[in-house]
């Protein structure tokens, strides 16, 4: 039997900036969940804090500042900025998901709930299983859920760490991933688990970074630095951030294999076709079938370029004209056969 502790006042937990460094337990109350017995993995305990259960193995190692300390930047920057009950339908549709069937639903790197607030508009008939590396991101998405009556009774939240066997086999119908797998230290692993619990025929849902897409933007980041230089503008903000793209994407090509800079790195993957057929061979999955990241791919580039400049804080830059016409001229010159290759943003769909 799997053993939940219940915190409230009878826990005090101490959050210094790193997350939850400890967990003091004064006294504790026992009981057993059916529901617990049955999803979760022999030997996994959890711990309950507030509205949201918590891996007794959990640590704060491996979890990056803006997920813990700056917990509320990321959630204020990243929450409204996609329309994600667009991006979620989208996917939804290229898996050729029933939405009105009753489905157990396991979201992996909720945060504070975009995804998973989209699935249960998307999905009436749904339960969704949230989880997260953040128990503060987790506790926004919390809060949410509580204060909403339409959705209690519909989400339980789950702090753990994806690399770790935490579920039982074959308990869920389908996994939805949005942002989450680049930045895992070890993809395989952590997927290889998701796998085990999705029910067969059941399929998992990603939306990740692709290498050729991202190469495309080291070209066009290169594009926009001779612009800048040539104006004078070469060590400005912008100039900056196209530098620091161009070596966040050298950092992350390759096949998932940890360098020295890897662990200090939010970001740290980007995936390419041969390795996503490669992994869904090794995890046992019949096939996989990769999208690009949105339908209408007209201004794919210049769609990218904004969004990096919103995730980067800094969405309300002055960008220069000349600059806006080379990155549109990359989506002018790039055909739409080429385009859907060229994806910066693909959506991955994995079938068991």
């Amino acid at each position: 039997m799997h053993r939940i502790r219940s915190l409230g006042k009878t826990l005090r937990s101490t959050f210094n900036g790193r997350g939850i460094h400890r967990v003091i337990l004064n006294r504790f109350a026992r009981r057993h969940d059916a529901v617990f017995d049955e999803i979760l993995s022999p030997g996994v305990e959890i711990v309950r804090n507030g509205s949201i259960f918590v891996d007794r193995s959990w640590s704060p190692v491996g979890v990056t500042q803006q997920f813990t300390d700056d917990a509320e930047t990321y959630h204020q920057r990243y929450f409204v900025r996609l329309d994600f009950v667009e991006l979620i339908d989208y996917c939804l549709t290229l898996a050729s998901v029933d939405r009105q069937s009753e489905m157990r639903i396991l979201d992996i790197g909720s945060g504070s709930g975009s995804s998973v607030f989209a699935a249960l508009q998307l999905l009436p008939r749904s339960e969704i299983f949230a989880s997260d590396l953040s128990p503060q991101l987790l506790g926004m998405l919390a809060k949410v859920v509580a204060s909403r009556a339409e959705l209690r009774g519909r989400v339980r939240s789950f702090c753990f760490d994806l690399h770790r066997r935490f579920f039982r086999p074959e308990i869920f119908d389908l996994v939805i991933g949005a942002a989450i797998l680049h930045h895992l230290l070890d993809p395989r692993a952590a997927l290889s688990n998701v796998a085990r619990s999705l029910k067969p025929g059941g399929k998992i849902i990603l939306v990740e970074p692709l290498e050729s897409g991202s190469l495309i933007l080291t070209v066009l980041c290169a594009s926009v630095l001779r612009i800048l230089g040539d104006s004078g503008q070469g060590d400005g903000e912008l100039a900056r951030l196209m530098k620091a793209l161009r070596l966040d994407v050298q950092c992350r090509l390759g096949p998932p294999a940890a360098k020295p800079w890897t662990p200090h790195l939010d970001d740290k993957w980007v995936f390419d076709e041969p390795y996503l057929i490669g992994l869904a061979g090794e995890l046992g999955m019949s096939k996989v079938d990769v999208h690009p990241g949105q339908p209408d791919l007209t201004r794919i580039y210049e769609s990218a370029f904004r969004s990096l400049l919103s995730d980067s804080g800094l969405g309300g830059i002055s960008v220069p004209e000349p600059v806006m016409d080379c990155v549109r001229e990359f989506d002018e010159s790039i055909g739409p056969g080429l385009k859907a290759k060229l994806c910066p943003t693909g959506i991955i769909v994995f079938t068991k």
